[in-house]
């Protein structure tokens, strides 16, 4: 997995790193100031290059950068909103003009620029650029939209590294081709608006893990970002000599289409078995349901055949008896979503059972669950999913899904084909086979989550939840194939 630092985090293991390891600050700047710069160099060759640079150490990066492509024989022009305020940036200023050069306007700076670089502001931004800083926003947007590209150091300027809110609203935010980030992900970079702001993002190491090899006991890494070779130790081939048993059995607890989706979606994650519980006077209502799946009574729940539960799709909001008693008392891992989700959050109650329980609540359900509006919800995701911990083991839907534990874990995927109706019921299903698999609730829900994410580059453009399921078993089998 991949490290996701908050903001206090880098700073606290940049200052390990140099206060505690002995690698001055000036060193940590020249290593990510020059990888910045062969980003520049390596995406756009021989181009004419602007940087401007803010008063902090993020402008002290963009000397760094504009020296290295001078280096290189790029015409290269840098602009201040103000002089210089720490010692290392004003270091480097010095080295690259060898004296105080003499202010240029940002509009001489900018004339004839193929590439612009962000050195504004850096992970401190807490409020909208203002004055100068501002005049150098509204310069870059204009030059971006001349057909310039933009690449922002560390974050664009206007963008939260914790949140990923634009900060001054769109006019005041820098929309950026490509973000060199140091160091490590920021969770700003994987959050709506600031994922979309960021362009490309390029992670570059400048040695911040040194902090952690001086001082194991230092701040923890806040979230880890997912990868294929953390899901692929997850997702068991099928058994050469086993029986459906051996894959799991899940009793999906369920109504009309989204209760056909889940069902479907926890075969093609690779449950054994599959029993859509429900009503006999509502059997014929599943229109599309597979020959596969059996089809019982909800009485019929049994932790002896049934490996676990999914509740909620389609199930309707009247069903309060029958959610409330499965998450306090059935003796199997429970997963709620979509109809479940709004009866608990106004009928909370906590499991009497040692049983994983999982929610899968998108933005809005989780504004219920916590009592908040869907808007706080979106301004700081992963403070919401920590804070669904208490409820259970939380899966934050949306791009960048989210799952909680001791530590987030984010899935790399942000992909609109997704955004379609019953993809979320195609999601419980999936986790839910991993539950009855037997998996941990985090690690089945990362799997869950990670095949539905990778599915979506399977699916046509306008596919619907049915296309989601087939692509979801072209995910898994990609996944299973040797590297």
């Amino acid at each position: 997995m991949i490290p996701v630092c908050r903001a206090r985090t880098v700073r606290a293991r940049d200052h390990a790193v140099i206060e505690g390891v002995g690698i001055p600050g000036r060193v940590l700047m020249e290593l990510a100031g020059r990888r910045a710069a062969e980003v520049v160099r390596d995406g756009s060759p021989g181009a004419s290059v602007a940087v401007l640079c803010g008063p902090g150490n993020n402008g002290g990066d963009g000397f760094v950068v504009a020296r290295w492509l001078q280096l290189w024989g790029h015409r290269v022009r840098t602009w201040c909103p103000r002089p210089p305020t720490t010692p290392d940036a004003r270091a480097n200023r010095q080295l690259l003009t060898g004296t105080p050069a003499a202010p240029v306007g940002i509009a001489d700076a900018l004339d004839g620029a193929d590439v612009v670089v962000d050195a504004l502001l850096g992970t401190g931004q807490k409020s909208a650029p203002r004055g100068a800083v501002e005049e150098g926003v509204v310069a870059i947007r204009a030059a971006r939209d001349r057909g310039a590209r933009v690449v922002a150091l560390d974050l664009p300027t206007g963008v939260c590294a914790d949140t990923g809110a634009a900060l001054g609203g769109d006019h005041l935010t820098v929309n950026a081709h490509d973000t060199v980030t140091f160091g490590y992900w920021k969770p700003g970079l994987l959050c709506a608006p600031g994922a979309a702001l960021a362009g490309a993002v390029h992670v570059v190491d400048i040695g911040l893990d040194l902090a952690i090899a001086h001082n194991p006991t230092g701040p923890a890494t806040d979230a880890w970002l997912l990868t294929a070779d953390d899901i692929r130790p997850l997702l068991s081939p099928p058994p050469t000599h086993g029986a459906k048993w051996d894959r799991g059995h899940v009793a999906v607890r369920a109504g009309g289409g989204a209760a056909v989706l889940a069902c479907l979606g926890a075969f093609a994650a690779g449950a054994g078995l599959v029993t859509l519980l429900a009503p006999r006077n509502e059997w014929s209502a599943f229109h599309g349901l597979d020959p596969s799946v059996i089809l019982a009574e909800p009485d019929t729940l049994d932790a002896r055949r049934h490996d676990a539960l999914v509740i909620g799709p389609g199930l309707g909001t009247q069903r309060t008896h029958d959610v409330v008693h499965a998450w306090r008392s059935a003796p199997m891992p429970v997963l709620a979503d979509a109809d479940a989700l709004t009866i608990l959050a106004h009928h909370p109650t906590s499991p009497e059972v040692d049983h994983p329980r999982v929610i899968t609540p998108h933005a809005a359900e989780a504004g219920r669950l916590l009592g908040m509006r869907r808007a706080k919800v979106d301004a700081d995701r992963f403070a919401a999913v920590q804070a669904l911990n208490k409820l259970g083991t939380p899966v934050l839907k949306g791009p960048f899904t989210l799952v909680g534990g001791d530590t987030p874990r984010v899935a790399p995927f942000a992909d609109g084909r997704l955004a379609v109706a019953g993809s979320g019921d195609v999601l419980s299903g999936c986790i839910g086979a991993a539950l009855a698999s037997g998996a941990s609730p985090v690690d089945a829900a990362s799997l869950g989550v990670w095949l539905h994410g990778a599915a979506a580059e399977h699916m046509p453009t306008y596919g619907t939840a049915r296309h989601l399921v087939d692509a979801i078993r072209t995910a898994a089998g990609a996944l299973m194939t040797p590297r």
